[in-house]
C-alpha cells in the first residue's frame, strides 16, 4: 500500500515524467510522415530495430493515460465536451484533497481554476484538457466507435501537457510549500540524448 510520501515523492513525479516523455515522442513522430528506422541499444547491444512509431506510440499512449489520471486526481473530468468537477470519489481513490493538513486545506481543482491557469484563450485551455479525456477514453481505455473531435491540434496537446504539470504544482506542491521532486532514481528520462 502506498503512503502519502511515496505518492508525493515518487508516483506523481513518475506520472509527470511520463507526460514529458509523451511530449518528446510526439515531437519525434511529428518530424516526418515517412517511416524511419529506430534502434534501441542497451549496454552496447541492439535490442530492438523497427519503425520509430514502435517506441514512440506506447510513450504517447502512456503519457495520455498518466495525464488523465493526474487530472482526475486533481478532481477534474470531462463530460459533453466540457471540463467538469468530479462529484464523487471511490473509497480507494488517492485524491488531491486527501493531502490537506490542519494548517493548509487542499481542495479539488474546479474547472474555473484549471482554465484560469492558462494565460491564453480559455476555450483553448478547455479543449486541451478535454482532449486528454477524450483521447484516453476513445483511443486507449477501451475499443469504441465514438468519435474524437477533429478540432484538437498539436497545440492542444502541448497546452494540456504543460497545464497538467502547472496544475499539479499550483494545487498540491505549492500549497504544501514544496517543489515537485525529480522523478525517482528508478526512472531515467527518455527525453535526453547523447
Amino acid at each position: 500500500m502506498m503512503n502519502r510520501d511515496e505518492v508525493l515523492n515518487e508516483w506523481i513525479p513518475y506520472r509527470l515524467q511520463a507526460i514529458e516523455t509523451l511530449q518528446f515522442a510526439w515531437e519525434l513522430l511529428g518530424e516526418s510522415d515517412e517511416p524511419r528506422e529506430l534502434e534501441v541499444i542497451v549496454c552496447g547491444t541492439v535490442k530492438l530495430r523497427g519503425n520509430v512509431a514502435a517506441v514512440a506510440n506506447p510513450m504517447i499512449e502512456a503519457g495520455i493515460l498518466h495525464a488523465r489520471a493526474l487530472l482526475e486526481f486533481l478532481g477534474l473530468r470531462a463530460d459533453g465536451g466540457k471540463l467538469k468537477a468530479i462529484t464523487n470519489r471511490r473509497p480507494d481513490d488517492i485524491a488531491v484533497e486527501l493531502f490537506s493538513t490542519p494548517e493548509n486545506q487542499i481542495y479539488i481543482v474546479t474547472p474555473k481554476q484549471a482554465l484560469s491557469a492558462y494565460e491564453g484563450p480559455k476555450d483553448d485551455a478547455e479543449k486541451a484538457l478535454v482532449a486528454i479525456f477524450e483521447w484516453a477514453n476513445k483511443w486507449l481505455a477501451h475499443l469504441t466507435i465514438g468519435v474524437v473531435s477533429s478540432e484538437y491540434t498539436d497545440q492542444h496537446l502541448d497546452i494540456a501537457c504543460r497545464g497538467v504539470r502547472a496544475l499539479v504544482h499550483n494545487h498540491l506542491y505549492a500549497k504544501l510549500g514544496k517543489e515537485i521532486p525529480k522523478p525517482p532514481t528508478w526512472i531515467k528520462s527518455s527525453t535526453k540524448t547523447g
